[in-house]
């Protein structure tokens, strides 16, 4: 398997964790419930980490953050967001069925606030050990695609809190353009 194919199976995944619940696959893909780690996974956790390692140190902050932030828009795509366009009620409804994630619309102020169920990060190629926080940007990438895709406009997206830096839950503030 190539880099390419392997960020591909990836995203398929829900890199991001969020999609894995609303695309219907089982509770059980989460990576905190997996159980025993399959070394496959183990090994490919390991190389993300490292990867992320690399680029962070090869490039500025900006960039390495802007590269994640794109790996998280690809793994949106991905996903079933289309059944969800014009309906971010519906949207936040099968989120917190599937993962808990809860969300607070302010309509008046035009911002969206993200906040992840406690736990284990929900990604499956974080090793809680070694990945960087800064791949959280693939999340801050998911979700400005997500809700982009929702609201049909472009939004702009900020990390608040992540579960890699040792925050109970991870929590993005989206804002409407």
């Amino acid at each position: 398997m190539d880099r390419r194919e392997l960020l591909k199976n990836a995203c398929g995944l829900g890199v991001c964790g969020c999609a894995l619940g609303i695309l219907g696959i089982p509770e059980k893909a989460r990576a905190e419930d997996t159980g025993a780690v399959d070394q496959r996974l183990a090994f490919a956790r390991y190389q993300v980490a490292k990867l992320v390692g690399f680029v962070a140190g090869a490039t500025t902050p900006e960039a390495c953050a802007g590269i994640l932030e794109k790996t998280g828009r690809e793994c949106a795509k991905l996903g079933q967001l289309g059944q969800f366009k014009g309906n971010p009620e519906g949207y936040f409804a099968a989120a917190k069925q599937a993962w808990g994630t809860g969300f607070t619309w302010d309509k008046e102020k035009g911002t969206v606030t993200v906040a992840t169920a406690e736990g284990p990060c929900g990604c499956p190629l974080v090793d809680a050990k070694r990945t960087p926080a800064l791949w959280c940007n693939c999340s801050v990438g998911y979700q400005k695609e997500a809700f982009e895709t929702i609201f049909g406009r472009p939004v702009q997206a900020s990390l608040k809190e992540s579960k890699l830096t040792g925050a109970k839950r991870c929590v993005m503030e989206v804002r409407l353009s």
